[in-house]
C-alpha cells in the first residue's frame, strides 16, 4: 500500500452544543471577526480558520489534512492503527482518531502536478 501525502490544513473544528453562544465572545471579548450561518460559526484569524458547530458524539477540537484520495489515507491510517469516528465520503466529515488520541478530519484535495 502506498504512503499518502498528509498536508496540514489551516481549518480546526471546535464542537459545541453552545456554538452560537460563542459568537458574542469571540467578537466582542477576543476581537476576532465572526461569520455565521445557520450551522456552524467561521472564525477567521490570519490563516487561519476555526469552524464552531455542533457535531453530535463528537466533543474536542479536530485538525484537518489534505490528502489527494481520502479513501486510499482511511484504508492506510486504519492499517496503521486509526480508528474512523465519523465517515461521511467526500467534501463531508472524515474524522479519524490516530492511536494517541488526536482527532482530525481528512479533506480531499489533489495537489498540483507542474
Amino acid at each position: 500500500m502506498n504512503k499518502p501525502q498528509f498536508r496540514m490544513s489551516t481549518n480546526i473544528a471546535i464542537h459545541s452544543k453552545k456554538w452560537k453562544d460563542s459568537s458574542d465572545f469571540y467578537e466582542h471579548v477576543m476581537g476576532l471577526p465572526v461569520k455565521e450561518n445557520e450551522t456552524h460559526l467561521a472564525v477567521q484569524n490570519g490563516p487561519i480558520c476555526m469552524f464552531i458547530q455542533e457535531n453530535p458524539g463528537i466533543d474536542c477540537v479536530v485538525m484537518e489534512y489534505f490528502v489527494d484520495d481520502v479513501e486510499a489515507a482511511r484504508q492506510y491510517l486504519e492499517s496503521n492503527g486509526c480508528k474512523v469516528i465519523k465517515w461521511e465520503g467526500k467534501g463531508k466529515d472524515c474524522y479519524m482518531r490516530d492511536p494517541y488520541g488526536l482527532t482530525f478530519n481528512l479533506w480531499e484535495e489533489k495537489q498540483d502536478q507542474d
